[in-house]
């Protein structure tokens, strides 16, 4: 996650997802907003362990994203800046059971990260991300709490 660049696969499919019609596969399924916030929320929750993610994440964390993960999750627990508020907008259905979504998050400026493109998979019924986006969200979010965290006379 320290420094990770949102991969190009995953751009070419956000793009394309941000550029494509609405209708362009409108009999393709989207998750709701609720679902995309149950798996973000899923995504950050300090108390899952992120190696049993992989309901979550398709396919899972290796072992190190994994210990990364977990690290900076719970040093954001540790200065309340977890659990996050998360808003979804612009969810846009893909070809092959995938859609697309944009996600920021908002909350005091520790948690405050700017919209960025999520792709997501239907897997049996169920809305996973697919493995590059939380490598990319989770450091998006983990930079901009980091500061914070970092920053002098910052306490809880």
């Amino acid at each position: 996650m320290n420094g990770i660049k949102f991969p190009g696969v995953v751009t070419a499919i956000a793009a394309a997802l941000i550029a494509a019609p609405t209708t362009a596969h409108a009999d393709e399924p989207v998750p709701a907003v609720d679902e995309v916030l149950a798996v973000l929320t899923g995504l950050t929750d300090p108390n899952i362990p992120a190696v049993n993610k992989t309901n979550i994440v398709t396919p899972g964390f290796s072992p190190e994203e994994a210990g990364t993960t977990d690290d900076h999750l719970n040093r954001m627990r540790a200065k309340g800046l977890v659990p996050l508020n998360f808003v979804v907008t612009d969810i846009q259905p893909a070809p092959n059971n995938s859609a697309g979504a944009t996600v920021a998050t908002v909350g005091s400026p520790r948690q405050h990260d700017p919209p960025i493109p999520i792709v997501l998979v239907n897997q049996g019924g169920q809305w996973m991300l697919t493995h590059d986006t939380p490598v990319h969200e989770l450091d998006v979010i983990w930079s901009v709490a980091h500061r914070h965290i970092s920053a002098p006379g910052f306490a809880k």
